[in-house]
């Protein structure tokens, strides 16, 4: 596709927001249509109803990711990453497929033409899953090997080092301890070393003397030397999160801490617009082929006991050892609810498993009698909750924030020589269908979700994933899921995030979307 077709075909979604959907609007949509399956034409005219809506809404949901990779609002350019390159290139034809060379489903033609475009969209989803991960670990080593391709300037040892140097503190960072509202007056870290309310105008500047000593002076212009990213509203407005306010938690800086949270932010949006358009694919396709919903009423405690089995099988085949004991704790083991099986199997598996190396890694020199692991599951009037508590040493408080980061891994750098999955992996490839049975072929780290994903999941229909952990002991992870049919699809669009970026003070790089809008 020529670049002019390809703006022209992005023009026309650029524009449009997502329609958020409901586990309600699922789940009966859903029912609907397997009481129409059995009828003489399999259900297709029951499903040109929503065939329609999936015509109109996909191109949005992918056009919409399309944009996002392009225009790239984390610091890092990613677009100097194969893997994102063949990424776009994907999701640039799939758009192509929907909006182009596929029919309206107004007839049974159309609607049959149209069904097998998603199973088509259904197929590639490995890949472009594969792609996303591949292209992540590439990134992480781009920037842990500081590629001048990939890395500003401003994000380089160097630069680091010289700032500093140049600002002998943090003292130049707001209450959100980056990017500050230069507009606005904000609190600081005043050589007392307390926080102050002040104005721009009546900042200090700190240097190193010779003897080692910190010299401040009163300056009357707003000090370039912290704004790396063009001045706005994002770290003293947007940005909450906790490793910005407390220089403790910092990496190395404040710009490093925001740089990295932008990227996080990115990666959040990215993933939950894919999680978000393969759920809509994959429901219909598996009501049509397989005959059941994605979106069901479940036990959970069902799948709890699943997924436990199956990640102490994993750990006991990497060791070679019998694994630690999982103990399932249930008050109110007969609970159900509406949600997504293979999702909160995929949740509850990554966080037993990484449970269980935490343990036989911290306990080392044993080969049975581990501390035992608990996974308890409660229910509320709103939530049902799960906690998995492990002895396995706990991670320093400095560290809590990496754990949410895309950029670590315990894999390494993506090998270009790695093949993409076969036709068979990528026809079946993480379908509510066979996601349970390939998982235990997982090895013990370094695949599967990452807890970064498993949190977008938890929250893409108003849950969340929290983790308390304690150095020396352990850790609890607290997964909650809301009992809520009426729980939505999270709300940031693709011109809220773009709004909430930094762009780069060197060069600027233009808004497509803003340009194609």
């Amino acid at each position: 596709m020529s670049t002019k077709a390809g703006n022209d075909l992005f023009r026309r979604f650029a524009s449009k927001e997502m329609t958020k959907l409901t586990l309600s609007q699922y789940y009966t949509a859903g029912r609907h249509l397997l009481k129409q399956r059995n009828s003489s034409d399999g259900g297709l005219s029951a499903f040109r109803l929503t065939a329609g809506f999936l015509h109109r809404e996909l191109p949005v949901r992918i056009g919409q990711t399309v944009i996002g990779l392009k225009e790239n609002p984390s610091p890092y350019d990613i677009r100097q990453v194969p893997q994102f390159k063949a990424l776009m290139d994907n999701y640039t034809d799939d758009l192509s497929l929907l909006a182009d060379r596929t029919p309206a489903p107004s007839t049974p033609a159309t609607t049959e033409q149209f069904v097998d475009t998603l199973r088509r969209l259904k197929s590639r989803s490995k890949a472009n899953m594969r792609l996303l991960a591949q292209g992540l670990r590439e990134l992480s080593w781009a920037i842990n090997s500081q590629d001048t391709r990939i890395v500003p300037s401003f994000l380089r040892p160097n630069t680091v080092r010289q700032r500093a140097q140049t600002c002998g503190g943090p003292h130049y960072y707001s209450s959100t301890l980056a990017y500050p509202d230069l507009s606005a007056p904000m609190a600081y870290l005043a050589p007392s070393g307390k926080m102050e309310m002040t104005d721009p105008a009546q900042w200090t500047q700190g240097s190193v003397q010779p003897d080692g000593e910190a010299k401040y002076q009163s300056f009357g212009a707003v000090p370039s030397v912290p704004q790396q990213w063009a001045p706005n509203k994002v770290c003293s407005e947007f940005c909450d999160e906790a490793s910005c306010r407390n220089p403790r938690l910092w990496i190395n800086d404040g710009t490093q801490q925001c740089a990295e949270n932008q990227t996080r932010r990115f990666f959040d949006w990215l993933y939950s617009m894919n999680l978000g358009t393969q759920l809509l694919i994959e429901d219909h396709v598996a009501i049509l082929d397989y005959g059941h919903n994605l979106v069901q009423i479940i036990q959970p405690l069902d799948i709890a006991t699943r997924a436990a089995h199956d990640a102490s099988q994993i750990c006991e085949r990497h060791y070679g050892f019998p694994a630690p004991v999982v103990k399932i704790i249930a008050p109110k083991s007969g609970v159900t609810t509406t949600y997504v099986p293979h999702h909160l199997y995929s949740m509850l598996f990554q966080l037993v498993k990484n449970a269980l190396r935490a343990t036989v890694e911290h306990h080392k020199n044993r080969r049975s009698a581990f501390p035992v692991i608990k996974l308890v599951m409660s229910s509320g009037d709103e939530d049902v909750s799960f906690k998995v508590s492990d002895e396995g040493g706990g991670i320093p408080l400095s560290q809590v924030d990496a754990i949410w980061s895309y950029l670590e891994t315990t894999k390494g750098p993506a090998d270009a020589s790695e093949p993409l999955p076969s036709t068979i992996e990528k026809r079946n490839a993480l379908s509510s269908i066979t996601f349970m049975q390939r998982a235990i072929d997982l090895p013990l780290f370094g695949e599967g979700d990452g807890l970064p994903m498993v949190r977008q999941i938890a929250r893409y229909f108003g849950g969340d994933l929290d983790l308390v952990s304690m150095e020396g002991v352990g850790t609890d992870a607290y997964l909650h899921l809301s009992r809520s049919r009426n729980a939505m699809e999270p709300g940031l669009n693709l011109h809220t995030l773009l709004e909430s970026s930094m762009p780069v003070s060197e060069p600027a790089r233009p808004s497509s979307a803003s340009t194609l809008a």
